[in-house]
């Protein structure tokens, strides 16, 4: 008896998780908002001011197609290929499962497949293409789900709006304009044959890759439009005869403001979970903290500077990032000088920091200990450290200074006895709490000077620095500040923020790095502008980076230059100046355009 209760017991559990299963596959389609999903176009980027910013395409932009527009052989085309009895099911085809089933059982294979077009759409809707039975059974029911919302010919317009046409476009409309210039609505039988034979393999039947394949795949859905009496024998035999021709693929040109571009798209896959091919599927709408005055300032003093480095195969390389320090949202992105779509962004890749770090890896921790101040007097003077002997860059030495004086002209000898002093375990976790964590390997007395293992992005040294620019708070960088999904969801990142410093603390950091730019003295004298601003220059040993890192209210902004190597064996060509020349000179450009 026992065992017979439990055995009902269990029958009454999965039929209870099945039907919870089913509800919550149909709860889904009864979200959708037909006029939402009719409404996709390319997903949209915007920048601060709410203005489009950028639309993501890779050819064509996408072009919604109303059913109305759409001529019938067109829509049959679509239907005799994908879905014969697309107007007489209620979402599953159940002869097409029966004929697919009896074909793989006798084929020993899963060759034969019977995915409606409703099933298509609740795939590209939701769902990937993995080949399992879970992805199988959630298309079935939330295809049924679709069929109980919308109409059929609201499905179909749904779903040749959304499906992929090869050559980078989603959608008729798009397709229609790549492979025949021309709109939906005037497209001849051959034509509209060639667009339906397109889903199954984009890649392979595109007129774009293959004329030859493209004809064979067309005059297949011809012949199924015949058999189907969708045409007459005429409309085909003027349709077989139909020349195709190779279009000409245009891939939409990179802009002025690419790397940001390709970096909110990377940060909607790893925050959001949505992948690049989402996004280019469109849909979706971006809102950013992307200052384009900042941006455009940014690109015009990069393009206008002279690098006295340059030469014909060496060109100096650039990356800076800017990002608003009360909010943490990043205002531009470059790079680089020749950054190409999806390249390398100098912007985002590391490099040793130099004397940028000593604010943050010396001087900051030390202010907050409590016992130094502006005015604390330090030696400068030749030290040795176990054998650890640092110099000063123009090899003098002041003799008693104040701190303030030490931090303007960047001395080295002060910097290394201070870390020595306040000891490593203030100075990393500053850093830590400042979002740049150290290893062990820095654990050494040349972390003054930014002799790191560890490497910093121009964007994460302006993330450092913004605890100075917003009273000791670190606000973590991030691209998207709201990102509204197809069905109309919005989402937002998770700010994270921390206390590293007093605000007080913050602000006399801040004046010791005006000085940095003020005095006649200061090492970031060429960074002096229109606008009051406080930084830090940066040069690595040897000269192989330079940096700026400057700041006001508005923003943080981080500059590195420096060569990099144009084959994997070849040595590293060094600069012949360091942080106070070409990266102040573009900070002060920067400040006085924007």
């Amino acid at each position: 008896m026992r065992k017979f209760i439990l055995a009902v017991l269990t029958v009454i559990l999965v039929i209870l998780l099945g039907v919870t299963y089913v509800l919550k596959q149909f709860e889904q389609t009864a979200s959708l908002s037909y006029s939402k999903l009719q409404a996709v176009q390319s997903t949209v980027i915007y920048d601060k001011n709410n203005r489009p910013l950028d639309e993501l395409y890779k050819t064509v932009p996408r072009q919604n197609v109303s059913i109305d527009e759409v001529p019938d052989h067109v829509k049959m085309a679509f239907v005799a290929t994908e879905d014969r009895r697309f107007y007489d099911h209620f979402g599953i085809d159940m002869q097409g499962i029966a004929r697919a089933v009896f074909k793989n059982v006798i084929t020993m294979s899963k060759a034969e497949g019977a995915s409606t077009i409703t099933q298509q759409l609740a795939r590209n809707l939701y769902l990937s293409n993995d080949k399992t039975f879970k992805r199988k059974f959630d298309e079935m029911f939330l295809s049924i789900g679709l069929e109980k919302q919308f109409s059929k010919d609201q499905i179909l317009e749904l779903y040749m709006n959304q499906i992929y046409f090869g050559s980078g476009v989603y959608g008729i409309g798009a397709a229609s304009q790549l492979y025949f210039n021309k709109d939906v609505s005037q497209l001849s039988v051959g034509e509209a044959a060639l667009l339906a034979g397109l889903p199954k393999a984009p890649s392979t039947y595109s007129p774009a890759s293959s004329t030859e394949e493209a004809t064979k795949r067309r005059n297949v859905v011809l012949q199924l439009m015949l058999d189907q009496e969708v045409i007459t024998q005429d409309e085909y035999n003027q349709a077989i005869n139909e020349r195709i021709v190779k279009p000409d693929v245009t891939f939409k040109q990179r802009n002025s403001h690419q790397a940001f571009v390709d970096y909110v798209v990377r940060e909607a896959e790893k925050t959001y979970g949505v992948t690049a091919e989402d996004l280019y599927k469109g849909g979706y709408e971006i809102y950013t903290d992307f200052d384009p005055l900042l941006q455009e300032s940014i690109n015009r003093s990069v393009t206008n500077h002279v690098f006295a480095d340059d030469t014909a195969s060496h060109k100096v390389e650039v990356g800076i990032a800017a990002i608003n320090p009360k909010t943490g949202g990043i205002s531009a992105i470059y790079g680089g000088r020749n950054y190409q779509t999806n390249g390398l962004n100098r912007a985002t890749i590391g490099y040793q920091p130099g004397s940028a770090i000593k604010p943050l890896a010396v001087y900051g921790p030390a202010l907050e200990t409590g016992d130094y101040s502006p005015t604390t007097t330090l030696v400068d003077e030749p030290v040795d450290f176990n054998g650890y002997k640092p110099q000063n860059a123009s090899d003098r030495y002041l003799g008693e200074i104040p701190m303030r004086e030490a931090i303007a002209r960047s001395v080295n000898t002060t910097a290394v006895s201070l870390l020595n002093d306040i000891g490593f375990r203030d100075s990393f976790g500053f850093m830590e709490k400042a979002g740049l964590p150290l290893t062990d390997k820095d654990r050494n007395l040349s972390l003054a000077l930014g002799g790191t293992t560890t490497t910093f992005s121009p964007l994460q040294l302006a993330q450092g620095y913004s605890v100075f620019a917003n009273e000791g708070k670190m606000t973590k960088p991030y691209a998207i500040k709201k990102i509204q999904m197809r069905g109309g969801e919005e989402q937002e990142p998770e700010i994270e923020t921390e206390e590293v410093m007093s605000p007080q603390n913050a602000d006399t950091m801040t004046s010791m790095l005006e000085d940095v730019i003020e005095k006649s003295y200061g090492t970031g004298a060429n960074a002096r502008s229109s606008k009051d601003a406080a930084g830090k220059t940066g040069t690595t040993q040897g000269y192989g980076d330079a940096w700026f890192v400057g700041y006001t209210d508005e923003a943080v902004i981080s500059i590195h230059t420096g060569f990099e190597k144009q084959k994997t064996d070849e040595k590293r060509k060094k600069l012949t100046s360091g942080g106070g020349e070409d990266p102040a000179k573009l900070f002060k450009s920067i400040m006085d355009s924007w």
